[in-house]
This record gives structure tokens, sequence and C-alpha cells, in this order.
């Protein structure tokens, strides 16, 4: 009886031992290429979302993370779907916060600017642009007969500022993209002509274009209205494992927001003239000082 005992106390700590070691995470990517991209060590520079989530997932020692790709609506389907699920960088809107649990911020970018070729710079509009030379609205680009077009990931939000002027567009003025790297896909898309326009974050052309041995030249022009910069975060389904994530990927982020090589994912992909105005803003939505880059050891 003592034995029978034993062998079923044994047991039942291995499996609490176990359980804890291999909380496996339904971790759902948008890019097939990053069931790669999310195992590279840490030293290698990818792009800010794939830095940054590979920190964070570094710091989720406790998880075993099942990398499922899904494209654009799918993934929101698999996250309602799927109760051990989260998906990172994920723009938060009215919407999804309805749907889903929220993480904190998980990483920053700058403000979202629309791409055109340069030589398409004076056929612009005039009536489009306010006097601080911005674009006033994305629908003053286009009359009831222009050809041109605006490209656009399927199932990616914007932010409700912006995702509310591009489903007011005429269908023959808009291309979504479905498949391929979402936004590098666009932007060679772009540099191919077979856009006309892209709207995505500067770090993001940038990091694109370095692809190129003589990219396109690109212009760039601010959009009126739209914020200073744009989260993302990690989405988790509303269980009571979704929960459990979320505690644990906050509590993982706040140790982040301190370290350099979270700041450094950030800022090593910014243009020098943009980095004072995302110190500011690292500053005020992670509440924290801007990390100090660590003295090496000689």
């Amino acid at each position: 009886m003592k034995h029978t005992f034993l062998i079923t106390f044994l047991f039942c700590q291995f499996l609490l031992i176990n359980t804890g070691q291999a909380k496996q995470l339904h971790w759902l990517i948008t890019d097939e290429g990053d069931k790669v991209n999310l195992t590279a060590p840490l030293s290698t520079p990818l792009s800010t979302s794939d830095d940054t989530t590979r920190l964070l997932m570094h710091e989720l020692s406790d998880y075993d993370f099942n990398l499922l790709f899904a494209q654009g609506k799918s993934v929101d389907l698999l996250l309602n779907k799927l109760p051990e699920s989260c998906a990172p960088n994920r723009v938060k809107n009215t919407e999804r916060a309805k749907q889903y649990l929220f993480s904190l911020p998980a990483n920053l970018y700058l403000n979202l600017r629309l791409y055109y070729k340069s030589s398409m710079q004076e056929s612009l509009p005039e009536s489009s642009l306010n006097s601080k030379y911005q674009l006033s609205s994305i629908p003053k680009l286009f009359n009831s007969k222009d050809l041109r077009t605006l490209g656009v990931d399927y199932g990616r939000s914007y932010g409700a500022f912006l995702d509310q002027q591009i489903s007011s567009l005429d269908s023959h003025n808009l291309v979504t993209r479905k498949g391929g790297i979402p936004s590098t896909s666009l932007i060679h898309m772009l540099v191919k002509g077979r856009i006309s326009f892209i709207i995505d974050f500067p770090n993001n052309v940038k990091a694109s274009l370095s692809s190129y041995k003589n990219p396109e030249e690109l212009s760039s022009i601010e959009i009126a209205g739209t914020p200073d910069y744009i989260a993302g975060y990690v989405a988790c389904n509303r269980s009571a494992q979704g929960q459990q994530a979320i505690k644990a990927i906050n509590v993982a982020l706040k140790k982040l927001y301190n370290q350099y090589s979270f700041y450094y994912a950030h800022s090593r992909y910014l243009d020098s003239a943009d980095i004072a105005d995302f110190n500011r803003i690292y500053k005020a939505i992670f509440k924290v000082d801007i990390p100090k880059k660590p003295k090496h050891k000689h």
C-alpha cells in the first residue's frame, strides 16, 4: 500500500513538473518566413517586429511556442478558435479589443507615411495636400476616373483612422495583396511600378530597400491626422490560458522595456533624424528612461 501511494505521489509530481515546463502556446505568424526568422539567434538583425518578438519569446522560457502560419483574417479565426493561442505584432483597434485580450505595447513604429515613386511626385493632386504639405486624406488622391492604385496587405489594420479612409476607396483604386511577405511584397510591387502607392512605416521601407543594389528612389508624405506612432501588441484568446499568457507576457515586457537590446531592436532601423522623436515616444509609452548601451568588457 505504501509503495502504491509513493508511486502515485511521484507520478503526480512528474506531471506537475512537466506541465510547468511545457505550456504550449500557438503563436500565430503572418509571414511564413518567421518560422525560420523567429528561431534565429538574437544577435541576428531582421526587423523591429522580428527582433522584439524574439526577445519576448526568449523571456517567456516557460512556454513552448508552436509557430502557426496564417494570413490576414485567418489569424482572427484561429485566435477565436484556439484557447491556447496568441498573435504578436497586432494593431489594437476597437473591434479587436472586444474579441481578444491584449498585452502591454510590445513594439513601436513611427508615423505611417504614404510612399510613391519620386517620379510621380508632381502628379499628386494639389487638392489632396494641405498647407503643411501633408496628404489631407487618402480618398483625395483619387478621382472617379483615376486608375492609380493603393496597395494594402490583406487583413492588415493601419489603425482606425486610416482603416476607415481605405475602406471608402473604389475597388479599382485598391490592390489587396494576399500571400507573400507582408509589407515587403508591397514595397517590391511599388518599386516595380505594379501599384502607385503604399502606406507603411519608414523602418519597414528602409529595411526592404536595403535588399536592392540600386533601389528605385521612393518619396513619402505625411498623412494629416495620423498619430505620431502605432504600437504593436500581442493578442491572445479570451480563455484562462490566454489570460495566463497575457500576464506572463506583460511581466516579460516590463523587464524588456529597460533593456538596451529591446530599445536597439527599434532604433537600429530608424534614420538618425527620427531618433529624438522616437526617444520621446519610447519614454512616454513605456514609462522608462532610454536604456543605456552596455559597456564592452576588455
